[in-house]
């Protein structure tokens, strides 16, 4: 027979419902504590996705910049609007490829969520779209290329324009040193072909000719052949374009090949280790740079500020680059301290910066997006530079 015995209903432990308690209090108060403090530390960082090539033919750029965006961060750091905001500087190495330039946008906006971009070199057209899309800003910086800016508002640069530069060097040549008959030689790439259009343009409307241009790969290293054909053109000037070491095999090339024209360039040339690889082949080269960039004694006291960070950190003065690095960071902390990191916010921040005191002067954000500073000719003498 089944012997059925009713179920007995027994009285739970004391001890076990009070640990289930306690484990419950902890778990709850616990989770709602560390969610809060993770919103906390979410909502006080302010993260910048920084895309440049920090290897390849263009990392001495790449670096260069590099290094004043961490002497704006120490800077920052020590800051007490640092407690509130918190920096968090996200690195992205492109190698000098363009192609990998989305990528790298892609992976700082998506996993980082960074609400803002600066974006150094090659392939920076094709984050505009995006940028807008996203919104994202975007600041371009070392990147002079002609059409960055003046269409989305959410696109900015810090950096010479190709328009603005090659202008000033053509208008300079034809009317400060009588030059009339003009050849190029370009990297052929967006930045060498925005140069090599808005050089020929100021040019010819000015009344000069450009009777021979040629282009050349930014891994190129020999340039013979087309410094043979300048000089069958017989030019009184050549405009040099280009970055990179190599490029100090041209004005080189160049002399050798017999060209005896005047020498004109971008602020590029007058990186140290180029003119000292150029030597003498350099020697009467007039070049556009930053006004900043002729003086480090001079100018403001940010100037002298960043010039000392940087001798105190890396042993030696800062030359270009490393201006625009510092300078694009301090603008976007600026922008985010006044308006906040909300990336609509953080827009409006930079479109209203005006008259501010950097360590390349006295900038102002102009309509179009473009950072303005002023820009001016120098003339390479014995190596260094000199005032024409």
């Amino acid at each position: 027979m089944y012997n059925y015995k009713p179920y007995r209903r027994t009285r739970p432990n004391k001890l076990w419902v009070i640990s289930i308690a306690i484990a419950t209090l902890i778990s709850t108060f616990g989770l709602r504590y560390l969610f809060g403090r993770h919103q906390k530390t979410a909502a006080n960082n302010f993260c910048v996705g920084v895309i440049l090539p920090l290897t390849g033919n263009s990392a001495y750029i790449g670096q260069s910049v590099k290094n004043g965006m961490d002497i704006a961060s120490a800077d920052y750091a020590k800051q007490e609007a640092s407690k509130q905001l918190h920096l968090q500087l996200e690195y992205s190495d492109t190698g000098g490829d363009a192609a990998k330039v989305v990528t790298a946008y892609q992976s700082l906006v998506n996993i980082k969520n960074c609400p803002s971009i600066i974006a150094v070199q090659e392939g920076v057209k094709a984050l505009i779209p995006l940028a807008e899309q996203d919104k994202r800003v975007l600041l371009a910086t070392s990147v002079p290329d002609n059409g960055i800016t003046g269409k989305n508002p959410w696109v900015f640069r810090f950096f010479v324009s190709a328009e603005s530069d090659a202008s000033t060097m053509a208008e300079y040549a034809f009317s400060k040193l009588n030059l009339r008959k003009g050849a190029i030689i370009y990297v052929n790439n967006s930045t060498g072909i925005s140069y090599r259009d808005s050089f020929t343009q100021k040019f010819t409307k000015l009344g000069g000719n450009i009777i021979e241009a040629q282009a050349f790969n930014p891994d190129d290293v020999d340039f013979r052949t087309q410094a043979l054909k300048i000089k069958q053109a017989a030019p009184d000037a050549v405009y040099i374009v280009g970055y990179g070491k190599s490029i100090a095999n041209i004005p080189i090339q160049l002399r050798e090949a017999g060209v005896t024209a005047t020498f004109l360039s971008m602020g590029t040339i007058s990186q140290p280790e180029i003119l000292q690889a150029a030597g003498e082949a350099a020697n009467g080269l007039y070049y556009t740079t930053a006004e900043f960039a002729t003086d480090l004694n001079a100018g403001t006291p940010e100037l002298k500020q960043f010039v000392d960070s940087y001798k105190t950190r890396f042993g030696t003065n800062p030359v270009f680059f490393e201006f625009f690095g510092y300078d694009s960071l301090k603008l976007l902390l600026l922008a985010a301290k006044r308006g906040g990191t909300q990336p609509e916010k953080l827009r409006e921040g930079m479109s209203a910066i005006a008259n501010i005191p950097l360590a390349v002067g006295n900038v102002s954000v102009g309509q179009d997006g473009n950072v303005q500073f002023p820009i001016v000719v120098r003339k390479i003498v014995d190596g260094k530079w000199t005032a024409p």
